[in-house]
């Protein structure tokens, strides 16, 4: 049986035995997203959780659960023990046409209607795009890669070693290039960010959130960069 033909039977199976599938995007250069198929028969309307790195994969699964109890109940807010609490917006069709392609193969359709699923701001990591309006890469510099090829001379298969703190918000002032695809970024001292608060993104993704990144490209293996804030000039170590 030909690969997307088994795809769509493991979708039917899933919304048949749990009312609804989910399928979790990782790719090179964007970062993660979920969508679920199957909830349009029930609500009229399918859900996304794009970005929101600070959640590991198996937080998503609560997230997607919790959210659709509550619609079930009315509610279009959700609270989740240790994860916070979720909202829904409508999302602008020129981003459900890019990144839910399994929504129209399932219905066969060239139209759906999806709400995004948002964390409240203590969980608002900055690759979590407004897909309420339109699709502008400019607007959206993390997501630009959804419709740009990579230009810049590194793989864009890298990724950077990050921790919670930069992602949500505060400067990065250190960076470290380990490898031919691998940096490491922190915003602080890198010894000091604990195991539970780093997380691995593309360096795609990162130089999207902070533009002033971009001289990591140049460094070669083993140097790095330091600076006080995010206005600051960047030092080399050593």
């Amino acid at each position: 049986m030909p690969q997307k033909s088994l795809y769509l039977n493991l979708i039917q199976s899933n919304i048949d035995e749990y009312g609804y599938h989910i399928t979790v995007v990782m790719s090179k250069l964007d970062p993660r997203y979920a969508y679920t198929i199957g909830l349009t028969n029930l609500f009229g309307f399918e859900l996304i959780f794009a970005g929101g790195i600070y959640y590991l994969k198996d937080d998503l699964f609560q997230v997607f659960d919790a959210v659709v109890k509550a619609l079930k109940k009315g509610d279009q807010k959700a609270t989740v023990e240790f994860l916070g609490t979720f909202r829904i917006a409508q999302v602008d069709s020129s981003w459900s046409e890019l990144m839910m392609l399994g929504v129209y193969d399932h219905y066969n359709t060239s139209t759906i209607t999806a709400f995004q699923i948002i964390p409240d701001s203590d969980h608002y990591t900055l690759d979590i795009p407004r897909m309420s309006n339109k699709l502008v890469i400019s607007e959206e510099p993390v997501w630009q890669w959804l419709v740009r090829k990579w230009d810049y001379p590194v793989p864009e298969n890298s990724t950077v070693v990050t921790d919670l703190k930069a992602l949500l918000g505060a400067a990065i002032t250190e960076i470290v290039r380990c490898g031919d695809d691998e940096w490491e970024m922190f915003a602080g001292a890198g010894p000091d960010v604990q195991k539970e608060d780093a997380r691995v993104v593309s360096l795609a993704s990162i130089i999207g959130m902070d533009k002033t990144l971009l001289p990591a490209i140049s460094l070669n293996i083993g140097e790095g960069l330091w600076r006080d804030t995010n206005n600051s000039d960047w030092n080399s170590w050593g």
